[in-house]
């Protein structure tokens, strides 16, 4: 696919030479289960550093917990726990987590989980804790702070303002998960947001911010000791229940066109794509098998797709993203280019997606070595937990079985919708 993507021996030896290179891929770092009576998991990676990172990760509490009626009511909470700290003014709290060396500080509702994450200077983080600890045990917000955030919802993207790849993001994820949560904006509704109370959004945090949905991590240089004392600092005071609920996407289906256009002025010349499968179910041997994959053929610099792409002159450059999410996955990816190649594009993404993955075994007595070597390590501390799972994947247990039934669900025309954007 260097030149033609349909080259199926050069596809199937790059993927199988993958799998070679994650077999071998040691992982930066190591996670170490921390003993603790006070949340559902805490998780410690241990490195030298000046600089603590912490996340908090109130599993199944974002929008997966809206309702219609109160839709948007997550990231509501969100926004009014991250505004008003220990009873300081929104002003006063941020100067004070400059003042106690706290920095990225953010809490997020708008995936399947609430998550609280921040960097700490190691010689503050006990007075860090100690102010944040507020936030769980005792929050701080009036009528007027709840109004006032209402008023930055619901977040409603416009044709012609807004930007295209917010717009085609937006349109795919309604035609993929029609009537689910999944498929609808996570900042609610005009109706809805409209309807949130005071007392919904404290009994939204009473029934959903728990100690038995909540996962800790830690990165840093620090004993289990004083991590234990932290997560005692942090959350001695919240509840224990919370209660699970079956969410089922097996009844959310895909629409029923398998293309959709949005119309955008000032495009005149240009049209950007947006194309994404729908994959509900993968265990970890299959996440390890996706991610050789879609690393394999979009990875921008050596991406057989992207290449490909590149080699007839039809766009330079393909955006892609695998969203992971509780019950549902998806792989997407974007071009824009020229309206005068928009056929090409399409008869380009024919081709290259009729792939048989047959005889495997001769192509792997062919196999080649595409990856020569990987660089261990890390840049910063932050989200180092996520970088970490991702690299302990089970890639050595992959078979050729397994990712050839995994090219199947990615390459799956009745999963797959595309949308365009132009004038």
């Amino acid at each position: 696919m260097i030149k033609k993507f349909t080259a199926l021996p050069i596809i199937l030896i790059a993927l199988i030479a993958a799998i070679a290179f994650f077999k071998e891929k040691k992982p930066t770092a190591k996670i170490s289960l921390v003993s603790n009576s006070r949340c559902d998991r805490a998780y410690q990676i241990r490195v030298k550093s000046d600089v603590i990172y912490a996340k908090f990760k109130f599993k199944s509490a974002g929008v997966l917990r809206d309702v219609p009626e109160k839709r948007g009511i997550a990231v509501i909470v969100a926004d009014l726990l991250s505004r008003r700290i220990n009873g300081l003014s929104p002003a006063e709290t941020k100067e004070k987590l400059a003042e106690l060396g706290v920095n990225d500080f953010s809490i997020n509702a708008s995936g399947d989980d609430f998550i609280v994450s921040f960097c700490a200077l190691k010689d503050n983080a006990a007075k860090a804790f100690e102010f944040l600890s507020s936030i769980f045990d005792d929050p701080k917000f009036s009528k007027n702070d709840l109004e006032f955030v209402k008023e930055k919802y619901p977040r409603i993207l416009d044709a012609d303002e807004s930007h295209p790849q917010e717009l085609l993001f937006e349109k795919l994820m309604s035609v993929l998960y029609r009537d689910h949560n999944y498929g609808l904006s996570d900042s609610g509704t005009s109706q809805s947001v409209s309807s949130v109370t005071e007392e919904d959004v404290r009994n939204f945090i009473k029934l959903n911010l728990t100690k038995n949905n909540l996962e800790v991590f830690f990165t840093g240089d620090m004993s289990q000791a004083k991590i234990e004392s932290y997560i005692k600092t942090l959350f001695s005071k919240l509840p224990r229940a919370f209660e699970n609920k079956n969410d089922d996407i097996s009844s959310s289906p895909l629409s029923e066109e398998k293309e959709d256009t949005i119309h955008k002025k000032n495009m005149e010349n240009v049209v950007g794509i947006m194309q994404g499968v729908r994959i509900d179910k993968l265990n970890k041997i299959e996440r390890a098998a996706t991610r050789i994959i879609i690393e394999t053929l979009f990875d921008r610099k050596t991406g057989l797709f992207c290449e490909g792409l590149r080699s007839q002159n039809i766009a330079y450059e393909v955006d892609y993203h695998f969203l992971q999410r509780k019950l549902s996955n998806v792989l997407y990816f974007t071009v824009y280019l020229d309206k005068k190649d928009l056929k090409k594009y399409k008869d380009y993404l024919k081709n290259c997606f009729e792939l048989k993955l047959s005889d495997l075994n001769e192509i792997l007595r062919e196999k080649k070595r595409l990856i020569a070597s990987s660089k261990n390590g890390f840049a910063g501390v932050a989200n180092l937990d996520e970088k970490t799972k991702l690299d302990s994947l089970p890639f050595g247990e992959i078979t050729l079985e397994i990712l050839a039934n995994v090219a199947k669900k990615i390459f799956d025309e009745s999963k797959t919708r595309t949308v365009y954007i132009m004038q």
